[in-house]
């Protein structure tokens, strides 16, 4: 019994060196950038669930810990219980960000073998108490801007070791006063599970994401419309489940298809260059069971080899849960995580509450 544990484990530790060396590929025939540019949506790519930010967003793969099928709409498929996730982020300049998330697995009608999953959630972002000016520098009032992301997520197993998902996203933001945009959106994903302790995750998100802001209504014929795309961002990764249910550890890679920017002409041409820039950067999480009713979370998020200021770029993690079942059918959770945020002094703090029934 033990040799058979050992062989198991070896030949998970070599399928997952094999994605490493797959991922490291891949880092270095995308084209890289120093900074991972400020693009419109940033919000809907900082993370979502508490246990999620906890192990650094690296959960694309993880079928084993209960992720939010947010992350993959075909994570749903491997989520047995009921599960709701009601989240609160402590964020500096005025800032918040709100989640809230519910995934399931079910069976369709006569359906004996095999199954879906589904996933609605609401993300709310947005910036309070900026002061608002005229030209003389009096006070006119305050401000607030504001985003959501409302998403709808389906996946369906089609075979023992294979589910693919697909969801959609309603983007509702305001940037002032009568100034807000719309758009629709649309993720892809699959996860393999190659054995009892491996699995495997991609999935394709925010294709066709962007902004219109039109701003005729505010200034008239001095007005016009701006238009910001999203960055369409490709998320593969690998999850280990970890011997004797000691815990989970993930690993992740994340390429962003980043839409081109306009540079101004200089003097000596006169001609706009259209610049076009794609990061690639690395996440990985781990969770330890230290008792059934406790799990500790670590994580580091943005490893971007290719950034001039490496360390700066880093955002390391750290998270714990605390459950409780009350009866066979419902079990409480209480999760906590913290986050160090480039170019600010304090840190990404969340709480949250997560529900699961049967």
């Amino acid at each position: 019994m033990f040799s058979f544990i050992r062989i198991e484990f070896v030949i998970s530790f070599n399928t997952l060196k094999k994605l490493f060396i797959i991922m490291m590929l891949l880092l270095f025939t995308c084209s890289g950038y120093a900074q991972l540019g400020s693009y419109a949506g940033a919000f809907s790519r900082m993370g979502f669930t508490t246990r999620g930010l906890g192990l650094s967003n690296a959960v694309v793969s993880d079928v084993f810990g209960g992720t939010s099928g947010i992350y993959n709409p075909a994570l749903s498929t491997f989520q047995e219980d009921g599960k709701v996730d009601l989240s609160y982020t402590f964020l500096s300049f005025d800032r918040k960000l709100n989640f809230l998330g519910f995934t399931k697995k079910f069976k369709l009608p006569k359906q004996k073998s095999g199954g879906a999953g589904i996933t609605i959630a609401w993300l709310n972002a947005g910036v309070g108490d900026i002061d608002s000016r005229d030209n003389d520098t009096r006070q006119t009032g305050m401000l607030s801007t504001f985003e959501n992301e409302f998403y709808l997520g389906t996946g369906f197993i089609l075979s023992d070791k294979i589910s693919a998902g697909i969801g959609f996203k309603l983007y509702y933001a305001k940037l002032y006063e009568d100034v807000t945009a719309t758009s629709f959106a649309v993720d892809f994903g699959g996860v393999y599970k190659a054995g009892e302790n491996l699995s495997f995750g991609l999935s394709f998100i925010d294709l066709g994401a962007k902004y219109e802001w039109q701003t005729s209504q505010l200034y008239g014929s001095n007005g016009n419309t701006t238009e910001d795309k999203f960055p369409a961002v490709l998320n593969l990764g690998g999850s280990y489940l970890l011997p004797k249910n000691l815990g989970i550890a993930s690993l992740a890679i994340q390429q962003y298809f980043n839409p081109s920017l306009t540079v101004p002409a200089d003097d000596s041409t006169g001609t706009d260059l259209i610049e076009n820039s794609n990061n690639t950067v690395f996440r990985f999480g781990v969770e330890i069971n230290v008792i059934k009713q406790l799990k500790l979370r670590a994580g580091m998020d943005r490893i971007d080899f290719s950034a001039e200021d490496f360390s700066g770029n880093l955002k390391p993690s750290f998270g714990l849960s605390l459950d409780k079942s009350f009866s066979k059918t419902i079990n409480l959770g209480f999760d906590y995580a913290l986050q160090v945020e480039p170019f600010s002094h304090d840190l990404i703090q969340n709480i949250g509450i997560v529900f699961k029934f049967k």
